[in-house]
């Protein structure tokens, strides 16, 4: 697959990513630079998964002057745990993550399930708002609309977008935040 690249709409930013076949899985890697709420980021992150598209392990780093990083790795079951192992309760119950600055994200679930036309399913998700590096446990809504399209819902805030996706289920645009490059 060739990479994609991701422009946000919001604010400036762009996104190259990339996504690998490894054999027993696949690693996604992006690579996000820009400016949020007047602070200029680059970013860079790769999450592991299985070939039934469950994160094993993702690492995010920020390259700046006060760099910051975070590595956790998931027990397949909805257990997150730190780089020195401890289990961080708070994410029980969180198969996905979502990443704040890439669209990549919202694939996960939708590849990771199987659903039914018109069928909605509510899900934990383990939050990563960048490039604050906050992290939280949301929840988090998705629909199928139709074979390629499914609406999201953040019910903690009410947002919700109708989400276009292309044949592999990557996102193609998300309206009023993301827009793909194509070439």
């Amino acid at each position: 697959m060739k990479p994609i690249i991701w422009k946000a709409t919001k604010w400036p930013a762009i996104e190259y990513f990339t996504l690998q076949n490894k054999g027993q899985g696949m690693v996604a890697s992006g690579s996000i630079n820009g400016v949020k709420d007047q602070i200029p980021f680059c970013i860079r992150y790769k999450v592991e998964l299985t070939a039934d598209w469950r994160i094993t392990t993702f690492h995010i780093r920020e390259e700046s002057i006060q760099s910051k990083e975070l590595i956790l790795t998931s027990d397949l079951e909805g257990h997150w745990f730190d780089k020195d192992n401890n289990q961080i309760e708070l994410f029980d119950n969180c198969l996905d993550i979502d990443i704040s600055l890439t669209p990549f994200t919202n694939t996960l679930p939708i590849k990771r399930l199987q659903f039914d036309n018109k069928e909605s399913k509510v899900l934990d998700i383990l939050y990563i708002k960048l490039p604050e590096f906050e992290l939280q446990k949301v929840q988090q809504r998705y629909t199928r609309i139709t074979q390629h399209e499914y609406l999201y819902e953040n019910i903690s805030t009410d947002f919700s977008a109708k989400i276009p996706y292309d044949e592999f289920y990557l996102v193609k645009n998300y309206p009023g935040i993301f827009e793909r490059i194509t070439y």
